[in-house]
């Protein structure tokens, strides 16, 4: 009997040591299980920044009297201006009262504000360049056909020198040099364009839908 139960209680013990040390083994080699990060702990996407276009050109504004506001992109309001900010497309420039400042744009136009004048540089593709004046007297130089509107009027500029200047609902729009081509839409929606060359005025009556075209020359 004593024969027989030694090899088997042999038996036992080697297959449970052998059993032990698989089991021991496998856990131990088990990959180790990574928990992912809470959803605070995940790295914040960058703040949103509103850069124009690449092929959008830029201004620079002079201030050569009294104060300058300019609407910039991503803020809410005007804000004062530093001498030789840059004007980017869709911003706005404003002058003060008893002030004065010009923007440049190279190679295309330079315009010279009068006092409580705003411009806004809608556009600015040198191609297609819009810019709209919505108060005050603006001088414009030009150096590459561009187009201005001016309460609902639509002013295209060659060449040369040529002022805008509003007041309330009437707009006046003087030729010094070179050629202007405006379009004003009238009561009953019906487009109208006038040509006006150096020496040339046209005042417009904006609430009346009225155009009167004077010469210079006879003043």
């Amino acid at each position: 009997m004593k024969t027989i139960l030694l090899p088997l209680l042999a038996f036992i013990i080697g297959f449970c040591s052998v059993f032990g040390y698989q089991y021991v083994k496998t856990n131990k080699t088990e990959a180790p299980v990574i928990k992912p990060q809470p959803e605070a702990d995940q790295p914040l996407a960058g703040p949103l920044k509103l850069v124009p276009p690449s092929d959008a050109v830029s201004g620079i504004l002079t201030i050569t009297r009294g104060k300058a506001d300019i609407f910039s992109r991503g803020e809410t309001e005007f804000k004062e201006a530093s001498n030789g900010a840059q004007i980017l497309l869709g911003e706005s420039i404003a002058t003060k009262e008893n002030s004065a400042a010009t923007a440049g744009i190279a190679g295309i136009v330079s315009v010279n504000l009068d006092e409580s004048s705003e411009l806004v540089f809608a556009n600015l593709y040198p191609e297609n360049m819009v810019l709209q004046q919505k108060n005050g007297k603006i001088l414009y130089k030009i150096s590459k056909q561009l187009s201005v509107r001016a309460l609902h009027t639509l002013i295209t500029m060659e060449p040369g020198e040529a002022s805008i200047n509003i007041i309330d609902t009437d707009l006046s729009i003087t030729v010094k040099t070179g050629s202007v081509k405006f379009a004003l839409v009238d009561m009953d929606d019906n487009t109208h364009v006038w040509d006006l060359k150096a020496d040339q005025r046209a005042n417009i009556d904006d609430s009346a839908r009225m155009v009167e075209i004077a010469s210079l020359r006879s003043q």
